[in-house]
């Protein structure tokens, strides 16, 4: 048998293999951006060369992650929460042919700064009543921001963009907010913007929360589909209503100084599937 005759026979029997196994000439893997991932930071994970008719499922830490397509590529978002233990845990997509590939990810400790912060007068100033009745109505809040209807579908298509033309941090996601005997995590960021600032929808969306909040104020919450939703808070105006489909770059209301706070600015949260992360990381995952 020539070396020409042995090289096609090999050939043959592997594409048979393939065939017969279901495998590809492509190894199937777990990309996942960024490569470090703290507390609180969310995660990007595309599933390379396959299509999501073939997955049956996707988790992590054995919780199921809804799938997409993005850049022609099966893809999830997931939220690490803020208190998530540090340490590995496992990304796991299963086929419907019964493969499984693997992922071990690290969620690193973050560095979380207390700093004080007082009451205004508004809302009692700075006894112990004030910050008790404080922390009391600001778990009631956020209850009732939990679990919001979300589209099973994605929304959007394009790159998410921030919500104001000027961007300026005054005020980062993860520090502790020291009231009192309490500690309350910030669970957002605080972007410099003077009373009546033009607040934008960062993606196209459907306008799921406007409401006047005691504490965070004047509220929009817009979904993206699929859990990811966009939080506006201490708005003075709004600009659209329970039910509105927005567009990428739409004005949806003026920033302001409304609820909990010392001075005008915007509080702006994401949430994926409820769970707050640091919206700084999400944007920087479109880039």
């Amino acid at each position: 048998m020539s070396g020409k005759t042995i090289i096609s026979a090999c050939l043959f029997i592997i594409m048979l293999l393939c065939r017969t196994t279901g495998l590809s000439a492509q190894i199937t893997s777990l990309s996942v951006f960024p490569a470090k991932i703290m507390q609180g930071d969310p995660f990007l994970t595309q599933i390379e060369n396959t299509e999501i008719s073939s997955i049956k499922k996707l988790s992590f830490n054995g919780k199921k992650i809804n799938i997409f397509s993005y850049q022609n590529k099966p893809s999830a978002l997931v939220g690490v929460d803020l208190n998530r233990k540090p340490g590995n845990y496992e990304l796991l997509v299963e086929f419907i042919n019964g493969d499984i590939v693997k992922k071990n990810l690290e969620i690193i400790k973050r560095d979380k700064t207390e700093i004080p912060l007082g009451i205004p007068e508004k809302l009692g100033g700075n006894t112990k009543t004030s910050q008790e009745k404080l922390v009391t109505t600001l778990n009631e809040d956020n209850k009732s921001l939990i679990g919001i209807h979300t589209n099973k579908k994605t929304l959007w298509t394009a790159k998410f963009i921030s919500p104001l033309k000027n961007i300026f941090i005054t005020d980062p996601y993860g520090n502790s907010r020291k009231t009192g005997a309490y500690s309350i995590p910030h669970k957002g960021v605080d972007y410099r913007a003077k009373e009546g600032a033009e607040i934008m929808a960062i993606n196209r969306g459907v306008v799921r929360i406007v409401k006047t909040f005691r504490n965070h104020g004047k509220t929009i919450v817009v979904d993206h589909g699929m859990g990811l939703m966009s939080f506006y808070l201490h708005l003075s105006k709004f600009k659209v209503k329970v039910g509105d489909v927005v567009k990428q770059g739409q004005i949806i209301g003026l920033s302001g100084k409304t609820g909990y706070t010392l001075g005008a600015h915007l509080h702006f949260a994401i949430r994926i599937n409820d769970i707050a992360i640091d919206p700084v990381k999400f944007f920087e995952l479109f880039k």
